[in-house]
């Protein structure tokens, strides 16, 4: 609307314009000495000698605009006579060739005026609609040329789409985190998201003061994000910041929703997942960042006769803003994060002590950086700077949370719904890096999802959920993202919510969101899930050899039966040749030397295998010592130690050396999906080149034992119960209700035989379910829904009785 778009636009400054009726239209890029402020240099003139009205005319965003019989719409323009035109402005919303509303601007002065009017669409339409500016003979000047619906959520002016807006209000959010992630940061500081730009500051960093008032929507400067492609110069979707959705009306949703606002800031770094790095923290770029933030709470709390609270309420709110958190930094690691979280926190904490009324109860988000414990060093190493700046046992004073995200596929999400149990994840300060993850600061989970749509990810979000829920002590916050996804231009997949321009339609991961969000307890209630019948499946399969980008050598290769002693297979590479009894399982370049087995150079076939080789001819080898020499002779990382083989497809490995020669661990591929590090069984470890390594697998049952020079690295046990078929959490409501929350994520109903203390004869239970008949269904933007949620009321008999739940099912039961 205000023709600040670049050359990486399809159509450069007049992306998304035409002109019309034969006029002229032309942009006037950094005009200082006529435009409209110094945030918005550029402005759109009009000529026309046609002898009828001649104008330009805008399709809307993304797909195109959609209008609505008898719904306003409210039109508003900056406009500007040259030349001495003294001609009216007419105004046409438009379906096609038909003129759907109309109205007149009688007449416009010589400099810089506002106009609105008001257009009542006679026709609803979908497709070529348009809206369009039109003048007679002569020339005028344009500049935010805006149209929005009158009907926007909770009736804010050129407010938030109501129906987006309404299914996020339908899943009764605690908080809502803005504005996202990586957009946050930028490849620099020209393509980060600023909130002082978003609210409107000069060119000096100073609050902007344009016709009288702050935060002029046409007095914000208009960036371009980090999801814009740079290198193109034609893009039919470009990825710019209006700013017209900054942090003020961030937090006015929060308000409308009854949310607490969860700002990010950036730290003084760039996207370090794209590799780029930050400001010397000596600079005034670094000190700026810092002040951002302090800015950030007096935006928030401050007076009116405060700087930034007074750009609050010229903005229109005088009440402050409940601000309780604030994010430093999004996915961040490392030495050059931490060095400046803590020059953030020590400029916090010597603001607090100056104002502490300002400052009272909000509390810092520390990052924990791109993945989670089991996927490496990074992660490990931000929970021990934290340890090492923790003051006694007072961990709050460090961070009020620690944010975290991972995207991982479904069965990761299964195999840790036991993630944040005491039992994995340390509540104390001392120990909080011993076992590799856990700490005693809370944890804001500010991003997860099991990467699909489908039922599939949506279960295994909902089984992960409840070990969230079961953990409320130390998960504070949780947040699927992304939130919303335009269907239109899409940048990531999964979304929690599709969208195009005239639908919304809710993926079936929110229904999962909404059934825990709509049925939240205010305490856990002590509950067992015991399974009957479950077949624990015995570890079965050939073993094998392999690395990752990697040359090594193997040797004596022998696999012992446990029971009998008895060698049931053994190499030791005297013939040449590529040996009998093994299969290349990718087609890696494997090689018999010298008496050994070699993977040749660090080269490999991509796989999620890495380069393996099979030994074996039994697929149901089982109860089973194997032992092998291993030496690493060149490359990036260890070896790789299958066992329990039965295709590449469907394996365990021992991943000696993994992410960046750093880790051992377990790992797992079933059905071709590989789990990352498998919890319990990571631990520091760095292959040296040129030693030769023992080592030893032991498999027995479900068990699965594993040795370094004889040394206990691994004890495991792949028998979990947790996995077999269900999930569930119990909690009591603030209201007294007690809530059950049951996951059946196979292909057959489940009987659960309930045993509920207090629960009274003919009780009255609601019911809230989820269900589908393939673990593939998913809902698709502008097709009916395969899923949602059924809600029906039972009267059981009493505290015992059986519940059926249907297969692939999120039920959640409500005990009055």
């Amino acid at each position: 609307r205000s023709f600040e778009f670049t050359r990486l636009a399809r159509g450069d400054q007049l992306y998304g314009y035409s002109a019309v009726g034969g006029a002229e239209a032309e942009v006037r890029i950094n005009d200082t000495a006529n435009c409209l402020n110094e945030n918005n240099t550029n402005y759109l003139v009009l000529k026309n000698a046609s002898g009828a009205p001649a104008g330009i005319a805008n399709r809307g965003f993304m797909e195109g605009m959609v209008i609505k019989e008898g719904a306003r719409y409210d039109f508003s323009v900056y406009a500007r006579a040259l030349d001495g035109y003294d001609g009216k402005v007419t105004v046409r919303l438009l379906a096609g060739d038909t003129v759907a509303a109309e109205g007149e601007i009688a007449s416009i002065t010589d400099s810089w005026q506002k106009y609105e009017l008001t257009l009542t669409s006679s026709v609803s339409a979908s497709q070529d609609v348009s809206a369009a500016v039109l003048i007679g003979n002569g020339s005028a000047a344009f500049d935010m040329i805006s149209l929005f619906p009158e009907d926007t959520f909770n009736n804010r002016k050129n407010g938030l789409r109501a129906d987006l807006c309404e299914a996020l209000q339908e899943l009764e959010p605690k908080f809502v985190r803005f504005p996202g992630g990586c957009v946050i940061e930028g490849y620099d500081a020209d393509t980060e998201y600023s909130w002082k730009d978003s609210v409107g500051v000069g060119r000096d960093g100073e609050p902007l003061l344009w016709n009288g008032v702050y935060g002029d929507v046409a007095a914000r400067k208009q960036g371009t994000n980090i999801w814009t492609d740079l290198g193109t110069t034609d893009d039919p979707w470009p990825g710019f910041m209006s700013y017209g959705l900054g942090f003020y009306e961030f937090f006015l949703l929060c308000e409308d929703l009854g949310a607490s606002p969860v700002p990010v800031l950036k730290c003084g770094l760039a996207c370090q997942m794209r590799g780029r790095g930050g400001v010397d923290m000596d600079s005034p770029e670094f000190a700026r960042y810092v002040q951002d933030m302090l800015d950030l709470v007096e935006f928030c709390r401050g007076g009116a006769d405060s700087k930034w609270g007074a750009v609050r309420a010229s903005m229109g709110h005088p009440e402050k803003f409940d601000v309780k958190y604030i994010c430093v930094g999004n996915e961040n690691e490392l030495e050059d994060y931490y060095v400046r979280y803590q020059a953030f926190r020590d400029a916090f904490d010597a603001a607090a002590a100056e104002q502490p009324e300002l400052y009272d109860g909000i509390e810092l988000i520390y990052s924990a950086g791109a993945a989670d414990a089991i996927h490496g060093g990074n992660y490990i190493k931000s929970y021990e700077y934290a340890k090492e700046h923790i003051s006694g046992d007072d961990a709050l004073a460090f961070a009020g949370a620690i944010d975290q995200h991972y995207y991982n596929d479904p069965v990761w999400f299964l195999q840790n719904a036991d993630y944040y149990d005491e039992n994995n994840y340390t509540r104390d300060v001392a120990s909080m890096t011993d076992t590799g993850y856990g700490g005693a600061i809370p944890v804001f989970l500010g991003e997860y999802a099991a990467r699909s749509n489908t039922m599939k990810a949506a279960l295994a979000e909902a089984a992960y959920m409840t070990g969230l829920e079961r953990n409320g002590d130390i998960v504070r916050m949780a947040a699927y993202a992304p939130l919303f996804g335009n269907a239109t231009a899409s940048h990531w997949r999964p979304d929690l919510i599709w969208l195009n321009n005239s639908a919304v339609s809710p993926s079936v991961n929110y229904y999962v969101q909404k059934l825990f969000m709509n049925n939240t307890g205010s305490a856990l209630v002590d509950s067992q899930l015991l399974f009957a019948g479950v077949e624990q499946k015995e570890l079965k399969g050939r073993v094998g050899v392999g690395t990752w980008y990697t040359e090594a050598s193997f040797d004596n290769v022998k696999v012992v039966d446990n029971k009998t002693g008895k060698t049931l297979i053994s190499d030791d590479f005297t013939l040449p040749g590529f040996p009998i009894r093994w299969e290349n399982a990718n087609g890696g370049d494997f090689k018999i030397r010298n008496g050994k087995l070699v993977h040749v150079g660090t080269d490999m076939n991509y796989s999620d295998i890495g380069d393996a080789a099979y030994f074996g001819l039994d697929d149901d080898m089982a109860d089973y010592t194997y032992t092998v020499e291993a030496t690493k002779l060149d490359g990036e990382e260890g070896f790789l130690i299958p066992f329990a083989v039965q295709d590449k497809e469907n394996n365990y490995f021992w991943n000696l050396g993994g992410w960046q020669n750093t880790v051992s661990c377990l790992q797992c591929v079933s059905d071709g999906i590989k789990t990352g590090q498998i919890i319990k069984t990571s631990r520091p470890f760095t292959a040296e080149t040129s030693r030769t390594y023992n080592l030893k697998v032991v498999v027995s049952g479900t068990k699965i034992k594993c040795y370094v020079d004889d040394e206990l690295y691994i004890d495991y046990d792949s028998a979990k119960p947790a996995e077999a078929e269900a999930y569930q959490v119990v909690s009591r409501g603030a209201d007294g209700d007690l809530i059950v929350k049951l996951v059946n994520v196979t292909g057959s109903d489940r009987t659960f035989a309930m045993n509920l203390s207090g629960v009274t004869k003919n009780a009255a239970v609601s019911c809230s379910q989820l269900s589908a008949e393939s673990e593939e269904d998913e809902n698709i933007l502008g097709q009916p829904e395969k899923c949602g949620v059924a809600e029906y009321d039972l009267t059981i008999p009493g505290g015992k009785f059986n519940y059926t739940v249907p297969k692939y099912s999120v039920t959640v039961l409500r005990f009055s």
